[in-house]
């Protein structure tokens, strides 16, 4: 039996990149994509779930359903949009009164970099 198996990645703990972290607001590090459960500063551990459909999301007006989105100061906004970091997955409502659901998906963020 494997003896070097860690967890099943649901969850993980990561450093509160530069300007920390955000209780519920998704964060990318790297090629991973997180959801923080608290807040934390920057250089503070915190704890961040790596998938899953997450509700009331800060995003730009006019994004619909299925559409992909990024991050830009944390915004989902439409995937690819300048300076945004991403994609993190793709939005399973519209955007209204400047929230929206998104579903997390892993490896997009590392696909669009071309990491």
């Amino acid at each position: 039996m494997a003896k070097n198996f860690n967890g099943s990645g649901k969850t993980l703990t990561m450093t509160a990149p530069a300007g920390g972290v955000t209780s519920g607001i998704p964060v990318v590090i790297g090629a991973l994509t997180l959801v923080p459960l608290d807040s934390a500063d920057e250089g503070e551990e915190f704890v961040g779930h790596t998938y899953g459909e997450w509700k009331e999301v800060p995003c730009a007006s006019g994004l619909l359903a299925g559409a992909r989105v990024s991050m830009l100061d944390g915004e989902m906004v439409a995937a690819g949009a300048a300076d945004s970091t991403g994609p993190i997955g793709a939005l399973t409502t519209d955007a209204s009164d400047g929230f929206a659901t998104v579903f997390i998906v892993q490896g997009l963020a590392s696909v669009a970099s071309g990491a």
